[in-house]
């Protein structure tokens, strides 16, 4: 299959995805998409390369390449995406979004969900991580708690589930990275990562890598929701121990015994964090069968897989 693949980078990782689609014995055509471009994709690349579907990363592609989006379904070539779904706006006020896309495989259950009980060809497809970024690297702990990732900057601090959980833990030795935290933790001192080897680093020396799966968002449609993202599964697959929200999507991949758990509220995270730190076998019991699982199961060559499994059924 000839794939037309439209894409923006992020760390290396999303431009992957063609090689993954390569992997899979599919040939890829690359269209690199400019924020700062209105119209990204090409409908002359489109008559050049005449792709059997067109393949892109983002719902944004629909709504901002409108001319290109009638060109490519008059032609009947189908469009397929494989992504996360922008949080500014709620899902169920983009229809007209949605159904101009043949395939949707979503990394947002919740979502998935909805849209297939609409009546579209939607797919919870998770996201995954890459070996070669994330090998199994265990050190000697320096930190209690780490967290790596990112605030929601237009969210007060206070109301900022982040914030509050992160806040919560101050009395222990945690490290958080994270530029958009600065100002907003107290006594908690904030650095700055940018790259795949500096998350690494940070998860192999540390005793409780903390996932916050909570949306990062102001948009009050999504202020209980949670989002799975690379962490959740990039900290097992370096051989480490993570704690995690302890809710379906979490417990369905992961299971009772794989992954620490916290309920949603601090005192719950605070006793966790307690009861871990406490019990380095049974972290080092854990860490091991989540490496094993996430090595298994969920590379992005996985992902792939299952979703070329479900085209070529459908196509």
């Amino acid at each position: 299959m000839r794939i037309f693949y439209v894409y923006r980078d992020y760390m290396g990782r999303r431009k992957r995805y063609g090689r993954e689609m390569q992997r899979c014995g599919h040939e890829v055509i690359y269209q690199y998409v400019d924020k700062n471009k209105r119209n990204g994709i090409s409908i002359k690349n489109i008559k050049k390369y005449k792709p059997d579907v067109v393949w892109l990363l983002n719902p944004y592609y629909v709504r901002k390449n409108k001319t290109a989006i009638e060109y490519i379904r008059s032609k009947n070539i189908p469009i397929i995406m494989y992504g996360t779904l922008s949080p500014q706006t709620p899902y169920d006020s983009w229809m007209h979004i949605w159904d101009k896309i043949d395939f949707l495989f979503l990394h947002n259950k919740e979502c998935s969900d909805y849209l297939a009980g609409q009546g579209l060809k939607a797919y919870y497809m998770p996201i995954g991580f890459y070996p070669d970024m994330y090998p199994k690297s265990v050190k000697s702990s320096k930190f209690d708690v780490s967290f790596c990732g990112n605030v929601g900057k237009k969210i007060n601090r206070k109301k900022d589930r982040r914030c509050l959980f992160i806040q919560s833990l101050k009395y222990h030795k945690i490290r958080v990275y994270g530029g958009s935290f600065v100002g907003r933790l107290n006594g908690i001192r904030v650095y700055n990562y940018s790259t795949h080897k500096k998350q690494l680093d940070v998860y192999s020396k540390t005793k409780i890598n903390l996932d916050l799966p909570f949306y990062s968002n102001f948009n009050e449609f999504y202020r209980d929701k949670t989002h799975i993202k690379n962490r959740f599964f990039e900290i097992p697959a370096s051989g480490n121990f993570m704690l995690t929200l302890r809710c379906d999507e979490s417990l369905n991949i992961y299971g009772e015994d794989t992954v620490g758990y916290y309920n949603d509220d601090t005192e719950s995270l605070k006793e966790q964090v307690a009861r871990y730190l406490k019990d380095k076998k049974t972290r080092k019991k854990m860490a091991k069968k989540a490496y094993e699982l996430v090595s298994s199961k969920h590379t992005f060559f996985h992902r792939f897989k299952e979703m070329f499994k479900i085209l070529k059924q459908e196509l």
